[in-house]
């Protein structure tokens, strides 16, 4: 370097040319090359894997879009985890990009309009852009657009309990839509005195079942829960447990809405059941059911009926072990041991016909190889052997000569000798072991 100025190396032996112009990536040392390469193929997933989550807030009462409307994007990891946040724009639109949001996962998107959170899914394409609506709706602490479409109740006693569960389908046919709130209480339901705690769930959004803890009421038995009853259909679960030791039981519960059709399921259908609300429909006899049924049933009806009669026998095993609900087959200890020596069984006697067939393999192919060419040289075989016996016994009674009997004696065996030649193997006897054939 001189003056500023680069020498250009003259001695192409040493050094070579340097071009500085056009750029080569052969001049470049290894070790970049390397980086430059790796950062290439990186680049494209890492750029793919920066999604965006972008869409619209909706009020579904005024059908127009919501402004200044708070977004949470939520993942469920360890619990709703919030992982982004942004506010809608004037027209109600929003966008999510930042390095935190992958299109592989799965998140939930929450808009808590009038004190109601209302939950959306965001869907990622191919692209790794996810486009959500979330639609909210006013909220109305007036109950007379709910209604219950449709009530289950199941009873079955077992053993020294009975065990009950309602499902109901409550259904928000309010116009324009809105959601049925109240602090009080937005579905309010009784269970008998000697009942234990309920356990109550809901089917929410993408019918995901969500847990809720009831609240006691005002009176005896009485619970509510505060879940807010968005626009159609909420099914709803009511789960409990009550002694049966006494052979009777008395159901005791009030329409908290008008219920379009209710039916009851008792297990056993042997158990008497008394109701002047409920009536009998029939049995089903392959799963031991009695039916009852109910039509048009006006708000605050008593929902009343008492059950008696013998429980089905409990098994002590399933009741310690089998989750509520379920019915656990618990084998015994022959069942758990037959299986693996029935296996070990079947694994020897197969053994033992390979071993088996692989011995007589050989012999069975003989036979087979047997042609009828061969069956005759034995048919001949033994009749020379017939004749043989037949020269020995007339020798010894003394009806042929000597010198005639050892020439035809010869003669027959020289013949039977040829015979056994030609054939691989004979299994005529041996003429010293030959009885006689007559």
């Amino acid at each position: 370097m001189k003056n500023g100025n680069c020498e250009m190396v003259k001695d192409q032996g040493q050094m070579g040319r340097i071009n500085h112009f056009p750029f080569h990536i052969s001049n470049l040392p290894f070790e970049m090359v390397f980086w430059m390469l790796l950062f290439i193929v990186l680049a494209p997933a890492g750029l793919r894997a920066q999604a965006r989550i972008e869409g619209q807030v909706v009020n579904g009462t005024t059908q127009r879009p919501v402004a200044n409307q708070k977004v949470i994007v939520l993942v469920p990891r360890q619990g709703m985890q919030q992982v982004a946040d942004v506010t809608t724009d004037a027209n109600g639109r929003f966008a999510v990009a930042q390095s935190g949001i992958e299109a592989g996962s799965f998140y939930l998107l929450q808009a808590n309009f009038a004190g109601v959170p209302y939950h959306a899914p965001a869907p990622f394409d191919a692209t790794g852009a996810a486009t959500v609506k979330i639609t909210v709706y006013d909220s109305t602490r007036e109950p007379s657009s709910i209604r219950v479409s449709s009530l289950r109740v199941a009873v079955a006693a077992q053993g020294q309990k009975i065990r009950v569960q309602e499902q109901y389908q409550i259904e928000n046919t309010s116009h324009p839509e809105r959601t049925y709130a109240n602090d009080e209480g937005t579905f309010v339901f009784q269970v008998p005195a000697q009942s234990g705690e309920p356990k109550v769930a809901v089917q929410g959004l993408m019918n995901m079942t969500v847990p809720l803890s009831p609240e006691r009421g005002k009176s005896a038995g009485e619970y509510k829960i505060r879940y807010a009853l968005k626009p159609g259909l909420t099914p709803v679960t009511v789960e409990y447990e009550a002694d049966y030791s006494s052979a009777s039981f008395a159901f005791n519960d009030r329409a908290a809405y008008p219920i379009g059709h209710a039916e009851i399921l008792v297990l056993p259908s042997s158990l008497k059941v008394d109701s002047k609300l409920f009536q009998p429909t029939g049995v089903d006899t392959t799963n031991d059911i009695q039916k009852l049924e109910a039509e048009n049933i006006p708000r605050g009806t008593p929902l009343e009926m008492l059950i008696r009669g013998e429980a089905a026998a409990q098994n002590p095993q399933q009741e310690e072990n089998a989750p509520e609900g379920t019915v656990k087959v618990v084998p015994n200890t022959m069942t758990r041991l037959g299986v693996p020596l029935l296996v070990c069984f079947l694994l020897i006697l197969l053994w033992a016909l390979g071993v088996r067939a692989s011995k007589e393999w050989p012999r069975w192919k003989e036979r087979q190889a047997a042609s009828p060419a061969n069956k005759q040289l034995e048919a001949r075989a033994d009749a020379l052997f017939n004749s043989l016996a037949d020269l020995d016994e007339l020798f010894a009674s003394g009806k042929v000569e000597k010198k005639k009997y050892w020439k035809e004696r010869l003669e027959l065996k020289a013949k039977l000798m040829a015979i056994l030649k030609k054939s691989p193997s004979p299994h005529s006897e041996p003429y010293a072991t030959r009885r006689d054939p007559r």
